[in-house]
């Protein structure tokens, strides 16, 4: 009597057994169905010293990061990341996935007065991106040239614009050599003159984050002021170290503003139920400073007064640089390819990272070119635009933890210099260096036909972080084999800027805007 009906139902169950085989087969043949692509944050902070903060693993620190240590303990920690050894190389690095010396930013910054910007055939993180759907956003410090509208942060793949283009600037008036320096949107902002740029930066960055909830994938750059030059901290910050004094103080008080305001950042994306698939990654532009942090109009007696010295070779000694940073154990400072310079304070964090990796520190080979492949990779946005990388997506090695890299080499600088060079570097002391697995080479100059191989220092920075025992005297053959290398890379090196400037005078503040109150600004000129 109901055979029929039965007949019907066993239809309909091959059916949707043939169906769950067929979706089984894509799963198999394809992979996983993609998630939803992840939001994206990229968070800068300005000449941190890889000891100033308390996340590191044994922690020496003097200062107090809560934020930032939880962060980094509930994510990767990196011990072996690498950056330029200072500010508009590295930025340059992270925009790019490409090494310095392929556009000819090894030999110094890009300077306010300079003609000159990273070059438009370069194709910017946030252009890819953008391109793959993502809303894209910058709030802090640029520092990749200026003297065109068409080198300024909206014109390279970025829907909002909020900061300064420059370096240096007072945090509260935000002037540079007495312009001022702020913009929204590439427009002259006098608004937010008065207030502390940490918190201006936090501010946008919350706000940012409330308006873009549930309104698709975006991708933020957080670069920082903090903690550059000049040593400026406010009151509320100073009060958390009443054992410190002097410039150690004040830039402990500046490391706490940027903890405060990534804590707030933080807070504002868990309260928009953002921090599910979402990836940070955490760096230093370079490492802290020693004199450097007296460069802004303090009395040079200062640095005279700390002993500031050091040998052509090696730079100075000391737990703490005049600056009050610290890069401890590590030896050298920023402008020095030691690692101090160019190892930096880094972690990422994400819920897309698997439970037993949180939490572990990897002691892997990265650099900061590793950040476009692999943070484009994560949001499933296409490369295929950008001139040939440098960097590799590092995504595998992070989850397979431990040493894994993809890297067996990194060139850390290759700065112009010798008798086929006239022009300008700040790279202090030896200007090139090179890492092949553990060990580590570097010279006082290696371009073009000045190689001076009796300057070579070699150490292995696995096993002597703090670059003390030279091996060159009796690890020849290794050493040769890292020259050779050093050779290579230093053949794939275009000459430096401001080699190729544009005819346009150069820049210096204008105005002054009667929006100014009377004040002078920057802005592009050309």
């Amino acid at each position: 009597k109901f055979g029929g009906i039965d007949l019907i139902f066993r239809f309909i169950s091959w059916i949707s057994g043939m169906a769950s085989l067929l979706a089984l087969a894509a799963v198999v043949v394809t992979g996983p169905v993609a998630a939803a692509p992840p939001n994206i944050m990229l968070v800068v902070a300005d000449d941190l010293g890889y000891n100033d903060v308390d996340f590191q693993s044994p922690n020496h620190s003097v200062v107090l990061t809560p934020n930032l240590r939880d962060l980094a303990t509930n994510g990767i920690r990196l011990a072996n990341h690498h950056v330029q050894p200072f500010c508009s190389p590295t930025r340059a690095t992270l925009m790019t996935g490409r090494h310095v010396l392929r556009y000819g930013l090894q030999n110094t910054v890009i300077w306010p007065q300079d003609a000159w910007a990273l070059p438009l055939n370069e194709t910017f993180v946030s252009k890819n991106l953008q391109d793959a759907g993502y809303y894209t956003a910058y709030f802090g410090k640029w520092h990749l040239g200026l003297y065109k509208k068409e080198y300024l942060p909206m014109q390279r793949g970025y829907n909002e614009q909020y900061g300064y283009y420059l370096g240096g600037e007072d945090y509260y008036d935000h002037t540079r050599s007495g312009a001022v320096d702020w913009h929204r949107n590439d427009t002259l902002e006098f608004g937010d003159n008065g207030t502390y740029s940490a918190d201006l930066i936090g501010n946008v960055a919350v706000d940012f984050i409330h308006r873009r909830a549930e309104k698709g994938p975006w991708f933020m750059y957080l670069p920082f002021q903090s903690v550059h030059a000049p040593l400026e901290a406010e009151a509320v910050d100073l009060a958390r170290y009443p054992n410190l004094d002097g410039s150690v103080k004040i830039r402990a008080a500046m490391v706490s503003s940027l903890d405060t305001n990534l804590g707030r950042v933080v807070e504002a994306l868990n309260a928009t139920n953002q921090l599910k698939n979402f990836v940070m990654v955490f760096t230093s532009d370079n490492g802290a400073p020693y004199a450097d942090a007296f460069s802004m109009g303090d009395d040079p007696a200062m640095v005279d007064a700390m002993g500031f010295s050091s040998t052509p070779s090696r730079p100075p000694a000391g737990m703490h640089g005049g600056g009050g940073g610290s890069n401890f154990p590590l030896t050298g400072w920023k402008h020095w390819v030691f690692e101090g310079g160019v190892r930096s304070a880094s972690f990422i964090y994400s819920d897309l990272i698997p439970p037993a990796m949180r939490g572990t520190v990897h002691h892997g080979l990265f650099h900061s070119v590793d950040w476009l492949p692999t943070l484009t990779k994560l949001a499933g946005a296409s490369t295929s635009k950008n001139l040939p990388l440098d960097g590799v997506d590092i995504w595998p090695a992070l989850l397979e933890g431990g040493r894994a890299s993809p890297h067996t080499e990194l060139p850390i600088n290759i700065a112009a210099c010798g008798t086929d060079y006239t022009g300008e570097s700040i790279v202090d002391g030896p200007q090139a260096a090179m890492i092949v697995g553990d060990l580590k080479v570097i010279v006082q100059c290696w371009w073009r036909s000045t190689k001076n191989v009796s300057t070579a220092q070699l150490y292995n920075i696995t096993d002597d972080i703090g670059e003390v025992n030279d091996l060159a005297p009796t690890r020849t053959d290794d050493l040769h084999r890292l020259l050779a290398r050093l050779d290579y890379w230093e053949g794939q090196s275009v000459p430096p800027y401001p080699k190729d400037q544009d005819n346009c005078g150069e820049g210096k503040g204008q105005g002054p805007n009667p929006a100014s109150g009377g004040w002078q600004y920057w802005d592009s000129w050309c």
